[in-house]
């Protein structure tokens, strides 16, 4: 088994582990702050901005701005090895066409001195 299928794998398992947890916790929720502290004017009071958010939805929704990430951060490399292959291909064509270009010239050039070689022993001969 070659690594990339073991880091398949392993990703495989990875995603499973979150939405085992995920439903788990299904019913639990947890109170986030979403927004820094803030002060009221008028008492003086620090007060924060929270939000009771599905533990569930939070692991979800982690999860897929995750892979969002990880597929934008990756992308340019994938895409890059992609017009290397895509120009390798290109060349190998390239070659290849001169390859049986020559190939079929030289079957021609064989031909014309075997036409030649027949005329200069017809031509002795007769």
């Amino acid at each position: 088994m070659n690594n990339k299928s073991i880091i398949q794998i392993l990703a495989f398992l990875a995603a499973l582990a979150v939405i085992y947890v995920a439903i788990l916790n299904v019913a639990s929720s947890v109170t986030l702050q979403v927004w820094g502290p803030g002060v009221d004017e008028v008492s003086g009071v620090v007060t924060h901005a929270t939000k009771n958010v599905n533990i569930a939805l939070f692991t979800f929704v982690t999860f897929g701005i995750g892979l969002f990430v990880g597929i934008a951060l990756f992308m340019p490399f994938y895409s890059a090895q992609e017009d290397k292959l895509n120009a390798y291909r290109r060349e190998l064509e390239k070659s290849s066409v001169k390859t049986d270009a020559s190939t079929s010239e030289v079957k021609v050039l064989q031909a014309k001195i075997e036409v030649l070689e027949k005329a200069l022993k017809d031509a002795l001969n007769g």
